[in-house]
């Protein structure tokens, strides 16, 4: 069973650049994970990795890369530091028209403010 989601960065302008990410996206998973990939690669590397996850038809899994190979248990057993996308043909945009849309089944909705690196969740429930 999979818990989808979908993150975004808001920028100053109010446009949302996002993607649907379809497996972990439960907070106790993303919520630590957005939050250890802002403090390595900036908001503005958060970005740049949606914008290839939305060509890609989304991610798969969204985890902090560590460029030294590390990986660090996020106590429910999972090890793998690295993002997966979904690999799909079709590009899967979501922006500020759909962003808290129903993306088959979201649970959460994690939006990043571009300029402080803040995150507002949205759950479904």
């Amino acid at each position: 069973m999979s818990t989808h989601s979908a993150i975004g960065v808001k920028h100053s302008d109010g446009k949302i650049t996002g993607c649907y990410v379809h497996y972990d996206g439960y907070p106790r998973h993303m919520m630590p994970a957005i939050k250890d990939y802002v403090s390595k690669f900036t908001t503005t590397g958060l970005f740049t990795l949606i914008i290839e996850a939305q060509n890609r038809g989304g991610i798969r899994s969204f985890h902090s890369s560590d460029p030294a190979g590390d990986t660090a248990e996020d106590g429910i057993g999972h090890c793998d530091p690295y993002t997966d996308f979904a690999e799909d043909p079709e590009p899967y945009h979501i922006d500020e028209t759909n962003f808290y849309e129903d993306h088959m089944g979201t649970f959460a909705w994690y939006l990043v403010d571009h300029s402080t690196g803040d995150i507002e969740l949205t759950e479904k429930w």
